[in-house]
């Protein structure tokens, strides 16, 4: 039954909690709440590990760095959690009933992520299983007090890379710009600056996102530092969104300017700039920490009166306490035993190309530029065949046994186009007897045309659009270990293209190759 609160009773709770925050940071070092919500994350880190994992490899990736401040924002979450542990105490006790099955849905949903080897989703849900928990054990009251340190995890999660694109083309444009304000000798050709002694690129990892982040989590930590109302917390964080792009706008012109004034001998061209950007973002803040004290001298004040937390404040029963934790880890506890039952009998996995009449072989496919390529396959072959007429059609299978992140059917740095200058003319669904097949012209760099026709499995489960097929597999996995496929047939379009269609219709109905999964063997 919900629990309701007299209008009698409201101004109470909520004034014991603000009374409080005017001595957060004092009383006990440890309170039994604050405990709770430090054993609960925790838990949470170890029942989901492997969301801590990849957090884990994300912080400590010196070498993409996007990432590095994580531990740092970690750091200062526990420490706002602390601090505010006087508030925390002096919230009501008031568990929410619906919390304990929300938490279950949440862990299910971040097992359907975690199976189907989607990275984001699975990572983005970590705090909010840590806020559901406190809601449950705890109530309302407490976990908007810690609202804000369980937010503030979200500026460590790497789960911002689809801003690399717009923020790499944003810079492009902003230095595009700059060039044509000042008159340097220079001109912007998409990503490339062109200088008269050589050429920069404003690749991917310049593109100013970890500035970014870490500027917007140092706005909003501000804010809350603070204390400051809505409204300015939004303008702090505008402001800082603008200065931290400027910087690395900065950033880079200076670079080009060096380039261009020592024949591209500068230090920062020969060397490394990473350090010299954060010099230009430490200024850039320093300017915003001077407008945001400027702005908040000309805003009224309103501090909230002191008041010591209570001696022994209300706790959760045993029984909710195990029912939190129950609901945190009874599905994932389940599906990990079961995994590790599938993964006992083995995973290797051999191609069984077929014979078929009418056609000649299989054979070792030619080297062309038709390579694809996917990161870390259990197993991947490639044949030939060759028609009655002398045309030949290449066979390409992937497959692997367990999906996992890093090795995925869809993964970053997989292809099935190839890296070899190949290039997409056209893209169709096609639906056959044989299930659905993504038909897509390509060209070479010499202007010769072939069809790719492919298809993902996952299990007896045939997909022509790959995310699905991604989508699928988190589904499946729930009731065991379907191995999951990529299957391609390729035809250069000779005579033309038509006839390279009915071609690889045929291939589609006769070379299906197969897949016979076997006991691993030792060192497999």
């Amino acid at each position: 039954m919900l629990e309701k609160t007299t209008e009698a009773e409201k101004p109470v709770a909520a004034t014991a909690v603000q009374k409080a925050r005017g001595r957060a940071g004092t009383g006990a070092w440890i309170t039994p709440r604050l405990a709770i919500v430090v054993g609960l994350l925790a838990f949470i880190a170890l029942v989901y590990w492997p969301s801590s994992i990849a957090l884990d490899t994300e912080w400590r990736d010196t070498i993409d760095k996007t990432y590095t401040h994580g531990y740092l924002v970690l750091l200062i979450s526990l420490w706002m959690m602390w601090r505010d542990r006087v508030m925390l105490d002096a919230a009501p006790l008031r568990p929410v009933p619906f919390a304990l099955p929300a938490l279950v849905v949440l862990s299910a949903a971040w097992l359907y992520f975690w199976q189907a080897a989607i990275q984001d989703p699975h990572l983005l849900l970590c705090p909010l299983l840590l806020y559901t928990a406190l809601l449950a054990l705890l109530g309302r009251e407490a976990a908007r007090v810690l609202r804000f340190p369980i937010g503030f995890l979200y500026f460590a999660m790497p789960v911002w890379s689809d801003l690399v694109v717009p923020l790499q083309r944003l810079s492009a444009e902003a230095n595009g710009v700059m060039i044509s304000l000042t008159g340097l000798p220079a001109y912007m050709d998409g990503d490339f600056i062109r200088l008269p002694a050589g050429t920069l690129r404003i690749a991917q990892g310049c593109s100013g996102m970890h500035f970014f982040i870490v500027g917007l989590a140092l706005a909003a930590l501000y804010g809350e530092v603070m204390r400051d109302p809505p409204r300015l917390r939004w303008i702090w964080l505008a402001l800082m969104a603008v200065l931290a792009l400027v910087a690395n706008w900065v950033r880079i012109f200076v670079i080009a300017a060096m380039a261009y004034a020592t024949n591209m001998q500068t230090y920062l061209v020969t060397v490394d700039h990473y350090w010299f950007g954060w010099l230009v973002f430490v200024a850039c803040f320093a300017f915003f920490l001077w407008v945001s004290g400027y702005i908040a001298k000309t805003q009224p004040t309103a501090p909230f009166a002191a008041a010591d937390a209570p001696a022994n404040p209300a706790m959760p029963g045993a029984w909710r306490l195990i029912a939190t934790l129950l609901a945190l880890s009874v599905l994932p506890l389940g599906v990990y035993a079961a995994r590790a039952l599938h993964a006992s009998a083995g995973g290797r996995l051999t191609i069984d190309w077929p014979a078929a009449p009418g056609w000649r072989g299989p054979q070792p496919s030619l080297p062309t530029r038709w390579v694809p390529k996917f990161l870390n396959a259990t197993t991947s072959g490639r044949r030939e065949y060759v028609d009655a007429d002398g045309h030949s059609v290449d066979v390409y299978l992937v497959a692997y046994r367990r999906q996992r992140q890093g090795a995925k059917l869809v993964e970053w740095g997989n292809t099935l186009i190839g890296v070899n200058g190949l290039r997409v003319l056209a893209s169709h669904d096609r639906a056959t007897p044989q299930g659905p097949w993504r038909v897509r012209q390509i060209e070479n760099p010499y202007g010769e045309r072939s069809l790719l026709w492919s298809q993902y499995r996952i299990g007896r489960r045939r997909f022509a659009w790959p995310r699905g097929s991604q989508l699928w597999y988190g589904v499946a996995a729930f009731a065991g270990a379907p191995v999951s496929s990529a299957l391609a047939l390729r035809a250069n379009c000779v005579p033309d293209c038509r006839a390279a269609a009915a071609r690889l219709a045929r291939a589609a109905a006769d070379l299906q190759p197969t897949l016979r999964v076997g006991a691993a063997r030792p060192g497999d």
